[in-house]
């Protein structure tokens, strides 16, 4: 039989209490639920309420529970060159320290470790664990092809579709030459 050791507040808060202080022991969860808010960036993000799944592992340590696992969902954006829209898969790698509150540190650790979270020793929330970790996975910058054109930059027009798109372009300081090219009309 499995026991769930979820909260009711959120899918990402995870019950301690049959780990915490109780180095060595481990346990694994692995759960599907929708996004409760969009984890990525303005560019490209796995939507708020799309499915994501979380396969993670709780391990026992001396000063907390050491938090390790994948979150997989797929993100949506936009092509950085031509607007198009761009689905990715998304596999982000979770780690992190939730460390007792009266766990020792040395000086200055805790401003050199960004996976090392404080917990009250009775429940985890991995929001932002998760958010954190989907968002430094995906591109800066997504392309919906590694050699998208992109868009001219005169007309706008989608270089992909026209690949013999193309402008004449005259240097201003000459454009009152070009009339000299040009017949007249009698």
């Amino acid at each position: 039989m499995h026991v769930s050791h979820r909260t009711a507040d959120s899918p990402l808060q995870f019950s301690m209490r049959d780990l915490a202080r109780r180095p060595g022991q481990q346990r694994t969860e692995s759960l599907e639920f929708p996004a409760p808010a969009v984890f990525g960036t303005d560019v490209i993000a796995v939507p708020q309420g799309a499915d994501v799944k979380l396969e993670v592992s709780f391990e026992s340590v001396t000063d907390g529970i050491w938090v390790s696992g994948t979150v997989t969902g797929d993100a949506v954006g936009e092509c950085g060159r031509c607007l198009d829209e761009v689905r990715l898969p998304v596999v982000a790698p979770v780690q992190g320290l939730f460390l007792y509150p009266e766990a020792e540190r040395e000086d200055g650790e805790e401003d050199e470790l960004d996976d090392v979270f404080e917990f009250d020793g009775d429940t985890i929330d991995l929001e932002q664990l998760t958010l954190d970790a989907v968002a430094t996975e995906l591109p800066f910058t997504p392309l919906c092809d590694p050699d998208c054109p992109g868009l001219c930059d005169q007309c706008g027009a989608r270089l992909a579709d026209e690949p013999d798109h193309a402008h004449e372009v005259i240097d201003p300081r000459w454009s009152t030459l070009q009339s000299l090219t040009e017949p007249k009309e009698s």
